[in-house]
């Protein structure tokens, strides 16, 4: 537990209570985080408020936030520039978002890896550390640190007016997608990607101004896409979609240490919660859409080699792509495949 005096002399030491940001008075440091999820949502409950409640406590309440969710300070992608600019102090940065400023980091997000998240995300939290290739070659560039990381795995089909069951019923289908490495593997099951907010896809599939969207179970049961879904796969194994809290760099190295380490353990146990969360979110929502009447086709045996088949040149394809922009992507593939053999230990 930090004591108020302590933290105050820390600040002062590190020219921290000189700077406009962060907030410092009376010893307690406030600091802002922004995220696109709104509040309650189950990412946002199991990752930015447990971590904001974790980080206060561990510090004795010399750590506070003011808290902006549902993009109260800016749209997702624009989260990593508001970061490095101030806006925010933390900010929920994902990959997918910013394919261009993170590349590298689209790694676990590609098909072909793990539908559990309690193993994919303490894998990509070890590769977004100071000596992971992800921190070295993206986030560190960019200014901004991650703190905890959270991969929703087990992208599926979800489909309007057509029902989905083979890798060659996706030709010719225009489906929603989140971007980034998700947009690869769409295209080579020869669907077109669209880009639209979450929130659009309700009505977009339902008019059919798109046939249907590849997401996650627990991403897909908020937005109620199972009203509008005549059904969706179970198993096609699309791949994932990871986000991250990142603290501006400028502000990490104007915090204490003390500061930095209670932030540091609170992000740590973030991970494993909310990858925990994750995992029981998308069983739950699965149980809950059948129930509701959605209709899952369980892709198994030669389907499931068959959809296997169809996206397996989407990451060797990637990784040529990353080294045409001068990033180690067969170094990210195998240090992703080492660290997830790690984690099912």
């Amino acid at each position: 537990m930090l004591g108020a005096a302590a933290v105050s002399a820390a600040l002062l030491a590190t020219g921290c209570a000189a700077t406009p940001s962060p907030d410092v008075a009376d010893g307690v440091v406030t600091l802002k985080l922004a995220e696109s999820f709104p509040a309650g949502h189950p990412f946002a409950e199991a990752g930015a408020e447990f971590f904001m409640a974790r980080a206060t406590e561990l510090s004795g309440g010399a750590v506070q936030f003011d808290y902006f969710p549902a993009e109260q300070l800016g749209k997702a992608a624009d989260l990593l520039s508001l970061t490095r600019s101030g806006v925010a102090d933390i900010a929920m940065v994902a990959p997918a978002y910013v394919p261009a400023e993170l590349p590298l980091s689209g790694v676990a997000d590609l098909p072909g890896w793990t539908d559990q998240s309690c193993t994919s995300s303490p894998a990509v939290a070890s590769m977004m550390a100071e000596d992971g290739v992800l921190f070295a070659e993206d986030f560190a560039p960019k200014q901004v640190r991650p703190l905890a990381v959270g991969v929703i795995p087990g992208y599926e089909v979800f489909s309007g007016d057509r029902v989905v069951r083979t890798p060659e019923e996706m030709r010719g289908l225009q489906l929603r997608s989140s971007g980034g490495a998700i947009d690869r593997t769409v295209r080579a099951l020869g669907a077109a990607p669209v880009a639209m907010p979450a929130t659009d896809m309700y009505e977009a599939i339902s008019r059919g101004t798109v046939d249907g969207t590849a997401l996650a179970l627990m991403s897909a049961q908020p937005y109620r896409l199972d009203e509008v879904s005549r059904g969706a796969t179970d198993g096609a194994g699309l791949g994932s979609w990871t986000a991250t809290y990142s603290i501006s760099e400028r502000i990490w190295r104007q915090l204490p240490a003390e500061i930095r380490d209670v932030l540091g353990r609170a992000g740590q146990e973030t991970t494993r919660n909310l990858c925990s969360a994750i995992d029981e979110r998308n069983r739950v929502a699965k149980a809950e859409m059948t129930e509701g009447g959605l209709r899952f086709h369980e892709v198994s045996g030669a389907q499931q080699r068959s959809w296997a088949a169809a996206i397996e040149e989407v990451p060797e394809q990637w990784a040529r792509d990353m080294a045409e922009i001068g990033r180690s992507g067969e170094r990210a593939l195998r240090d992703y495949a080492a660290a997830l053999a790690r984690a099912e230990r």
